[in-house]
C-alpha cells in the first residue's frame, strides 16, 4: 500500500500549509463531508458533558460543539489548529487545543465522557494503538464514536468502489466494531449515505470495573 506515502505527498500539506483553502473543498463537493459527520451529534452525550474530538481540521463542527460542551481537541496540523483556534475566539469561546497525534492523547484516563473523530481513523495507519488511547481516555459509561468510509455490510459494488477509492487516497478501510470489541467496549453501528458507504460506529465503555486481562504466562 503507498498510504503513507500518499498521506505525505498530499493530504499533509492539505491538511496543514493550506488549512485556510480547506473549507473550500467542503464547499465545492455541496458540504457532503460536514452533513455525513453531523450523523454522529444524536449519540452525544448530555450538554456540558466533557468531549473529545480528535481530528478537528479546519474547526467547522468543533465550533459548532463548543457551545454546548465542555470541548477538547487535538490535530496532527498546526495550520489546523491555529485556523481553529482563530475561529472559536472570534465566536469568544474559549480553546482547548493541542496538537499531537493519536498514538500518545495528552491527558490522563478517564477523562472525556465521550470521545469523537470524524473522517480521521481511517488516516490512522495503527488502528489499535489510536483506539487503546481513545479508550483509555475515555471514562467508565462514556463513548467512543468513529465516523468515517468503509464498505457496506451487504457488500455492494457502490460502497466497495468508494471504498477503494479512500484507499487510493491513502487511506485504510476497516471495520472498527471488531476493534471496539476487543477492548471490552459494547458496540453498534450505522450504516448511511451513499449506498451505505459511511458508518458510524459507537463503542461503550461499560460502567463496571474494566474485565481482568487473560493470563498469558504459566500460573
Amino acid at each position: 500500500m503507498g498510504s503513507a506515502k500518499a498521506q505525505r505527498g498530499f493530504w499533509d500539506p492539505v491538511y496543514d500549509r493550506l488549512s485556510g483553502l480547506y473549507d473550500a473543498v467542503g464547499w465545492l463537493t455541496g458540504n457532503a463531508t460536514h452533513r455525513l459527520r453531523l450523523r454522529a451529534l444524536p449519540h452525544l452525550p448530555p450538554e456540558n458533558s466533557r468531549v473529545l474530538e480528535i481530528g478537528f481540521g479546519s474547526g467547522r463542527l468543533h465550533r459548532e460543539l463548543a457551545g454546548t460542551f465542555c470541548l477538547f481537541g487535538m490535530d496532527l496540523a498546526p495550520g489546523m489548529a491555529r485556523l481553529t483556534n482563530r475561529r472559536l475566539e472570534a465566536r469568544d469561546l474559549t480553546p482547548h487545543l493541542c496538537v499531537g497525534n493519536a498514538y500518545a492523547l495528552p491527558w490522563p484516563d478517564a477523562q472525556f465522557d465521550a470521545v469523537l473523530s470524524t473522517f480521521v481513523f481511517s488516516a490512522v495507519p495503527d488502528a489499535g494503538q489510536a483506539l487503546d488511547e481513545m479508550v483509555r481516555v475515555t471514562r467508565p459509561g462514556g463513548k467512543v464514536l468513529i465516523v468515517d468510509a468503509g464498505e457496506a455490510a451487504d457488500g455492494n459494488r457502490m460502497a466497495h468502489f468508494f471504498a477503494w477509492l479512500w484507499e487510493r487516497f491513502g487511506d485504510y478501510m476497516r471495520d472498527e466494531v471488531p476493534l471496539m470489541e476487543a477492548r471490552g467496549l459494547v458496540v453498534k453501528r450505522e450504516e448511511y449515505g451513499p449506498w451505505g458507504s459511511v458508518h458510524v460506529t459507537v463503542g461503550t465503555r461499560p460502567a463496571g470495573p474494566p474485565a481482568r486481562e487473560k493470563q498469558t504466562d504459566t500460573e
